[in-house]
């Protein structure tokens, strides 16, 4: 369907569900294919989200779920889910990423942290497993969009296979930690600031269970921003109190462990990352992403540069990509 008749579909879902003809003003997008509108003086968000590309059925059933566990989440208002239009409530336009800054960093930081356990804990969800499977499709992006549709390598036989066994290697060892439900993409920009500065948690539609670290990592090594090396170490130290005082994590677990759990899975979603970016890039025409590829290649030069295990990606890394990746055009 075309987008301008999307949008005329969207009004009068609006104006059935509140039975006012108020204006659509759109607001930034993300990553997908949703587009977001403010109903001028109703306080409330219009979203088209095509049934054919958009998790609709999971978005409302996660924010019923979430919202059950105490967690502040926008309120589905009104749906449609054979065309793709929600109403939500409006949560404003405080971000975390605005308030997260300077001497205040570590407050909402320590907020943030403390909701952690409460969305690993979610219950009533039957959601997908963040398995090897899901886990190497992932790694696939990176070698696909960014090695093949970007850079255009060739590689070797010997090192397709020696990528491929670092792959199997770093998902076996992802394998080995706790698992809960996992927001997935759970950094600056998917948290709000609501009302009595309570923090609200955004785009959560692709949850899975998955690795109990992954949404810690995807917070302190944000794709976005660089956090303070003390910022960061304050707040694995936290995250790990936490975990042990809720039970998630075996009292016998060691901190070092721990720290090592969030790194290996910071380092997979960064180098699946680097593949999303350039999709964005190539496939859906946002560029912007193109200009964090530096960012999320420093963490990944760091992370494989941690373990012997890992030489080969690290030397793969520094010498077929650093230098080499695309500028925001």
């Amino acid at each position: 369907m075309d987008m301008d008749l999307r949008l005329e579909g969207l009004r009068a879902f609006v104006k059935s569900a509140t039975s006012s003809e108020a204006a659509l003003l759109p607001l930034n997008g993300d990553a997908s294919f949703r587009r977001y509108f403010r109903v001028a003086g109703l306080g409330q968000i219009a979203v088209d989200a095509p049934p054919g590309t958009q998790k609709n059925h999971e978005f409302v059933a996660i924010a019923k779920a979430l919202y059950e566990q105490g967690i502040a989440v926008p309120q589905v208002l009104a749906c449609d889910f054979d065309q793709g239009y929600l109403l939500l409530s409006d949560l404003g336009d405080t971000t975390f990423a605005k308030v997260a800054v300077g001497e205040r960093a570590e407050y909402w930081y320590d907020q943030a942290v403390t909701l952690l356990p409460a969305i690993a804990n979610c219950q009533g969800l039957t959601l997908p497993e963040f398995d090897t499977d899901f886990m190497q499709m992932e790694l696939g992006i990176f070698t696909e969009w960014l090695l093949d549709k970007t850079l255009h390598l060739t590689l070797s036989a010997q090192d397709e296979a020696q990528l491929k066994a670092q792959f199997a290697l770093l998902v076996s060892r992802i394998l080995k930690q706790p698992y809960g439900c996992m927001h997935r993409d759970y950094h600056s920009r998917n948290l709000m600031v609501a009302a009595q500065d309570k923090l609200a948690v955004i785009d959560f539609q692709d949850m899975v269970r998955g690795p109990l670290t992954y949404d810690l990592a995807s917070l302190v090594y944000d794709c976005y921003i660089k956090l303070p090396e003390s910022l960061v170490e304050r707040e694995l130290a936290r995250a790990y109190r936490l975990y042990q005082e809720q039970g998630l994590v075996n009292s016998q677990l060691a901190y070092a462990q721990f720290v090592e759990y969030v790194r290996l899975c910071s380092l997979q979603r960064h180098l699946k990352v680097l593949g999303i970016f350039c999709r964005l890039h190539l496939r859906d025409h946002k560029s912007a992403y193109l200009g964090d590829l530096p960012r999320v290649l420093d963490y990944a030069l760091a992370e494989s540069a941690q373990s012997a295990e890992f030489k080969f990606l690290h030397d793969f890394l520094v010498n077929r990509i650093q230098g080499k990746l695309p500028c925001v055009p």
